[in-house]
């Protein structure tokens, strides 16, 4: 007889895995994204193989991708290989552990695996949030079952009778429990139930015979290849500036001369890839490597390279906490001539609130360092900088919404007039929330706002010709869409737009980039 136990888990998880959401600290991959909403097609119809391949892709496409690795951690669990999915929901938790549901699979991946105390652990997490209390509460009680406490065992067997899609089998396992108890009539009353509720299945004709007083220790499934530790992708596009700006468009150098005032289009060349260095019980630690190219069509003076090199570790998936840091090296070149360099370093922790929301808490230390004239030594800084982050679940695996406030501080090494014209305390608000619009097609969108405030008198005079302190409001609007159109090849598109605001002439300006291209993902 098949342990009547994982028919109830594939019932649980057909239910629970289209509420599961993405709240993780780090957004994901959109192609990612794309990928693992085509698999719920699959795996709600009960085609593990398939469901299991495109949720395979959907981690390649971005291994940080938490919802992603525990939908494959799912089917995994559900082609019998327990291994490979705990592995996967155990890193999906590391990386989020706001996922609904998560707690409760990965418990039960660990009971499949006869892993009982693990199992225990992850099942009385799931019991405790409550969302998933009557399955957990069954699961709990076959768990300990296998580990011998029968009175435990009895106790949420009653609880998991609360739902009436648990109670025939709740009725089997405390019958199976009293038996062992030597309660023979009360334990022959709870399975005659069974079968009188499941008089054609299999677990009722069982019932119905009584032949059986212990459970079967389901067998150890053969662990199934793990998932690759590396990933690359390559990238090409095409690119319009209407304010040509030195530096990436996320963090550009502002103020004459890093602002042109012209407009010009560019091609994109960007390629990159990753790799997993330790994945343990007491956590991870993984490198990556990003190149960047721009080639402008006439301001080729403008022209940008980036090497972005970085090492992030991030605690193991024990309890609602979970805390990493990571390390990030960027060296850029403008006009193929060293431009400046920059170092961060970023500690956060993060705090699950209940299954739907997460808190983020950070802190960034960044020092930059200008190689040119009239950067340099002017803008050489250091930087510090802390923030909240508030992930909230929108109710579908592929809607979520971040909301965060940061304040931070730039303090420039020189104390000339480049420098102090540079030195700021600031206020930054943003909101951005993951859209689905096809099942290939998946969009994002956010705003920022942002206000610095800087503390002496600039070198540069305000409209009246005076001499005033700096104060800058910053409106940043940003929307990125990917389109699948193989396993490897996806379309991209992106936009950003930046009104600043300053009450000295020299650091307003506008600017809006569109770009379009194509990603290959191995």
């Amino acid at each position: 007889m098949r342990d009547a136990g994982r028919a109830i888990c594939t019932a649980g998880v057909l239910a629970a895995v289209v509420l599961a959401v993405a709240v993780a600290p780090a957004r994901a991959n959109v192609r990612s994204q794309a990928l693992y909403a085509r698999g719920l097609i699959p795996f709600n119809g009960g085609k593990w193989d398939d469901a299991y391949r495109l949720f395979d892709r959907a981690v390649q496409a971005d291994r940080a991708d938490a919802v992603a690795l525990y939908y494959r951690g799912l089917a995994q669990a559900r082609r019998g290989l327990s291994a490979a999915a705990i592995q996967d929901m155990s890193q999906a938790l590391q990386l989020n552990p706001t996922l609904p549901h998560a707690a409760l699979d990965l418990g039960v991946a660990y009971f499949d695996a006869g892993q009982y105390p693990e199992a225990k652990t992850w099942l009385e997490r799931a019991h405790a949030q409550g969302g998933d209390r009557p399955t957990a509460a069954f699961f709990l009680g076959l768990t300990a079952l296998r580990l011998g406490d029968n009175a435990a065992a009895l106790t949420y067997f009653d609880e998991a009778k609360a739902a009436p899609e648990l109670k025939p089998v709740a009725d089997y396992y405390s019958g199976l429990a009293l038996a062992r108890q030597g309660q023979t009539d009360a334990a022959r009353s709870a399975l005659e139930q069974t079968a009188r509720d499941l008089p054609q299945s299999e677990i009722g004709q069982v019932a119905q015979r009584y032949t059986t007083t212990e459970l079967r220790r389901p067998s150890m499934p053969l662990a199934g290849p793990l998932a690759k530790p590396w990933s690359l992708y390559g990238s090409l596009g095409f690119a319009y500036d209407s304010n040509v700006v030195a530096g990436p468009s996320e963090s550009d150098v502002s103020g004459r001369p890093g602002i042109s005032g012209k407009d010009d289009g560019s091609t994109e060349i960007g390629f990159g890839g990753g790799y997993t260095l330790l994945d343990s019980d007491l956590g991870s630690v993984r490198a990556s490597y990003d190149f960047y190219q721009s080639v402008h069509f006439s301001l080729t003076e403008f022209d940008l390279q980036g090497h972005r090199v970085q090492l992030l570790a991030a605690s193991a998936p024990t309890g609602m906490v979970r805390y990493g840091i990571a390390g990030t090296y960027d060296f850029y070149a403008l006009d193929y001539q060293s431009f400046y360099q920059e170092g961060l370093g970023t500690p956060w922790v993060s705090i699950a609130e209940g299954s739907d929301a997460a808190t983020q808490a950070y802190y960034t230390l960044r020092g930059r360092d200008f190689f040119r004239a009239p950067f340099n030594p002017g803008r050489d800084s250091i930087n510090n900088a802390a923030g909240l982050r508030q992930f909230v679940a929108l109710g579908d695996p592929r809607w979520a919404l971040g909301i965060g406030y940061q304040f931070d501080a730039e303090d420039t090494v020189s104390n000339g007039p480049m420098g102090n014209d540079f030195q700021y305390k600031g206020n930054q608000f943003d909101v951005d929330v993951a859209i689905p619009v096809l099942a290939e097609t998946r969009i994002e969108v956010g705003y920022l706002l942002r206000f610095e405030d800087y503390q002496f008198v600039n070198s540069r005079p305000n409209r009246d010709g005076s001499f005033v302190r700096r104060h800058d409001v910053g409106n940043r609007v940003a929307a990125a869409a990917v389109h699948d159109l193989t396993e490897h090849l996806a379309l991209t598109f992106d936009f950003i737009g930046i009104i600043n605001n300053s009450n000295i002439p020299n650091f307003e300006y506008d600017r809006n980039i569109v770009s379009a291209g194509v990603r290959v993902v191995f």
